[in-house]
């Protein structure tokens, strides 16, 4: 074969080929290599001959760029085949390779690759920080196996292969550290080439790292204290609260506001139980402001305040002509979008208008009144109720099946009243607030009403808390730097003494009877312990109990050996 044909050959490969004799004396050059230079010789361009035949890798620089040179030696080594590579050249097949690689070893969101078989071919170092898993373990293996699915029919790359559909923004946990879930955000696309599924990838961000900042900051804003907030502190999304504003530093507030930040960034349905103003709608904005859903509407719509004809409009929507008056209008469950849709006081909503919700959210999709067309349902929702869901459930208030769909999760906010000094912490606060609405001064609170509000349950909560300091303050003297148990208005006193009264009674009552209870009970535990030499099988055996339930009595009733 002559030397042209060869040089073109080569050419289909790469753009940049000179071909010499065992003198070095140029027979042939691509026309790439040509607009580069103009030589005759190899040795013009202080290449040795000897270096080319003993090396098969060699750097050069032509023009200020440096190449990598490689040679193939043609018959007894009588003609020879350079080829220049430039060094970063971003058009070169194995330069974009390795730039790519490089890139993806030092992302800081995890890469995950699998082939067309489902195989693991790429598994990136940051991929690893969040799996807490490494790569040998997981390179080379099916991904159902290196997850633990067991079933190919589970992988969710397997189904984005078969499909060709993305997977956008899920949160989900895949990998498991001893048993506890790993939760991050991730999109799996496939990979096409030339209309064939070669292979899918997904690309995880690390946000446990960013959830614990996003909790150290809400922190030190609490512990800052919350501003004061009105009517112009609406964000664009219609909420007003995060969790930086929520007030208070009992042991119970903070283990509440952390298991609401960790089931923020979830997908799931939400439901809030809590007493007449704890504060149900204020943890669900921070509950959505924290999450990934923060850029989306927040709508909330209080269910006790709406006929329910109305509710069935206002919530689903209606189509012009479904009866008198009605126009084509979209419901909430349409407008919240991919956002937040609250649902306040829900356990007030009657049983017929819960059975649509339930199909609403079984199916979702919701069809407005009157109409045939159905809309998919794609935001959140998050209810609240004042009352323990369970008992509703007994007094047939609440669907049992309902109560599964919109419980994905159960927040239970605790009253006022178990919520240690948080209750001076509010009024703090709130003496705050007032100070500017007021223009006062004061600063501190005598003792004998300190005591008072410390023996207060609040049945009213938190409202009933802003209630109380408002119009205490409206009576104190200018100047007074104090709040007073005198300046308690009367009639609000007369009210929160007879709720006192029948408190105390109740507890005396109640207590009594349960102190005898709980002491007959100890008193026989202990006797039928001390028959058995404490063995607590043979005592729950004599006691007619399983042994489950002696050890739970033990523990309620603080009884052990010593």
């Amino acid at each position: 074969m002559d030397v042209k044909s060869i040089g073109n050959i080569i050419t289909n490969f790469k753009s940049k080929v000179i071909i010499i004799d065992r003198t070095g004396n140029v027979l042939w050059k691509s026309r790439d290599m040509g607009k580069l230079i103009d030589i005759k010789n190899i040795k013009d361009i202080d290449i040795d001959i000897e270096d080319i035949i003993l090396n098969k890798n060699l750097k050069v620089m032509l023009y200020n760029d440096s190449y990598n040179l490689s040679s193939i030696l043609l018959g007894n080594q009588e003609k020879i085949i350079l080829i220049f590579d430039l060094i970063g050249d971003y058009n070169d097949d194995n330069t974009k390779s390795y730039i790519l690689e490089e890139i993806i070893e030092r992302l800081y969101d995890g890469v995950l690759v699998s082939d067309k078989d489902g195989r693991v071919v790429i598994y990136n170092p940051a991929m690893e920080e969040l799996e807490e898993m490494e790569s040998k373990d997981m390179i080379g293996e099916y991904i159902w196996d290196a997850y633990g699915y067991g079933d190919k029919n589970k992988s969710e790359h397997m189904g984005v292969q078969s499909s060709r559909i993305p997977i956008i923004n899920r949160y989900k946990a895949h990998a498991y550290n001893n048993g506890k879930p790993i939760y991050k955000s991730y999109s799996t696309y496939p990979i096409e080439k030339d209309g064939e599924i070669i292979g899918v990838y997904s690309i995880s961000k690390n946000e446990t790292k960013l959830q614990s900042l996003l909790s150290e900051i809400v922190d030190l804003k609490r512990q800052f204290g919350s501003k004061i907030k009105d009517d112009s502190d609406i964000k664009f999304n219609g909420t007003r609260f995060t969790f930086s504003d929520i007030i208070g530093s009992s042991t119970r507030i903070k283990k509440l506001i952390h298991e609401a930040q960790s089931i923020s960034w979830l997908n799931n349905n939400i439901l809030i139980v809590g007493e007449t103003g704890t504060g149900k709608e204020v943890f669900a904005q921070s509950i959505h402001n924290y999450g990934k859903r923060n850029r989306e509407p927040f709508i909330g719509i209080n269910c006790s305040a709406i006929p329910e004809n109305l509710l069935e409009s206002i919530l689903f929507g209606t189509v012009k002509g479904a009866f008198t008056g009605a126009i084509d209008s979209s419901g909430l469950f349409e407008e919240a979008g991919e956002g937040t849709l609250f649902l306040d006081e829900l356990n007030s909503m009657p049983i017929n208008m819960q059975t649509k919700l339930l199909r609403v959210l079984q199916e979702k999709c919701v069809r407005r009144v009157g109409g045939k067309e159905m809309y998919p349902i794609r935001c959140r929702v998050i209810s609240a109720m004042n009352e323990d869901p369970y008992l509703l459930i007994e007094e047939g208030k609440l669907r049992q099946d309902l109560y599964y769909r919109i419980a994905g999760y159960n927040l239970v906010i605790p009253p006022l009243r178990e919520r240690d000094n948080d209750i001076f912490d509010l009024s703090k606060f709130y003496i705050s607030r007032n100070n500017l609405n007021m223009n006062k001064n004061v600063s501190k609170m005598k003792e004998d009403l300190k005591d008072f509000m410390k023996e207060y349950i609040w049945p009213g909560n938190i409202r009933e808390l802003e209630h109380f300091i408002e119009n205490i303050m409206v009576r104190t003297e200018v100047g007074d730097t104090y709040l007073r148990r005198e300046n308690i208005p009367g009639y609000l006193l007369e009210v929160m003494n007879s709720i006192f009264k029948e408190n105390k009674l109740d507890n005396i009552s109640e207590y009594s009877l349960e102190e005898k209870i709980n002491e007959f009970e100890k008193s026989l535990i202990l006797n039928s312990l001390d028959n058995n030499n404490w063995n607590v099988t043979r005592t729950a055996k004599e006691l007619g109990v399983t042994r489950q339930s002696l050890i739970y009595r033990m523990k309620k009733l603080d009884l052990n050996r010593s």
